[in-house]
């Protein structure tokens, strides 16, 4: 569909609830077994054969548990502080992109302050390419100075991630061309989100056999780990 500026339609995400209660449950896991080995290890050691506590040990317990007590409760505070500024809802307008937060903030990257690129070889909406440390995402220019464009968080324990991601950015793409027609968006960021450059539609059918080929390649790859290693060292890792 071919949109204008006055019937630009506003878009919002839809929450990945599958993700979400993944991503909880690993965090609250995770916190769980940090919290078993801060306080029960120590106590294993020192009760190891049953053995009594010496008073040596009972002197580390007095300082030690009430410092683990402190550091829970000093996590904790941090979670609420930053529960507070967890994302709840994305959407997309005429105006651009808003980012809606459990406190009732608002932060919005506008169309109107878009600007040009200041960086030689990188267009004006570009994509940062992930590393195992930070996921890829894309980013425009305000001012000269490069800003992300997220259309999800991931926060520990506080991720939002939308199951229309996708459309969502092929919707803010849209949106950049039409009411910043100045703008040039680098042909990269419609590969990697398998957006058509033409329509601005975010294309699911090259999404599946993408991924489809990179699980199918991956399977080829283990399959050749697994011959070399029976027929060098004698034994399969598959099979």
């Amino acid at each position: 569909m071919i949109y204008t500026k006055e019937n630009f339609p506003k878009i919002d995400s839809e929450r990945h609830l599958v993700f979400t209660i993944v991503m909880y449950a690993m965090f609250g896991l995770l916190f769980i077994a940090m919290l078993g080995l801060l306080v029960a290890l120590p106590l294993s050691i020192q009760l190891e054969h049953n053995s009594q506590m010496s008073n040596n040990e009972m002197i580390f317990n007095v300082i030690y548990y009430p410092l683990v007590l402190w550091a829970i409760w000093g996590l904790y505070k941090n979670y609420q502080r930053h529960r507070l500024k967890k994302v709840i809802l994305i959407s997309i307008d005429r105006d651009g992109l808003h980012h809606q937060q459990f406190d009732g903030t608002v932060k919005s990257v506008l169309y109107k302050e878009l600007g040009k690129s200041t960086e030689p070889y990188i267009n004006d909406i570009d994509r940062k390419i992930g590393t195992k440390y930070s996921p890829s995402y894309i980013f425009g220019f305000k001012d000269g100075v490069r800003i992300p464009i997220h259309f999800s968080t991931a926060e520990n324990g506080l991720s939002y991630v939308p199951k229309n991601k996708y459309q969502l950015i092929a919707h803010f793409l849209k949106g950049a061309t039409l009411f910043c027609p100045h703008i040039k968006i680098s042909p990269a960021v419609y590969s990697d989100y398998f957006i058509d450059s033409e329509t601005l539609e975010f294309n699911k059918k090259v999404q599946s056999i993408t991924y489809l080929i990179v699980f199918i390649v991956l399977i080829i790859i283990l399959l050749g780990i697994d011959l070399l290693t029976k027929y060098t060292m004698g034994f399969s890792l598959l099979f």
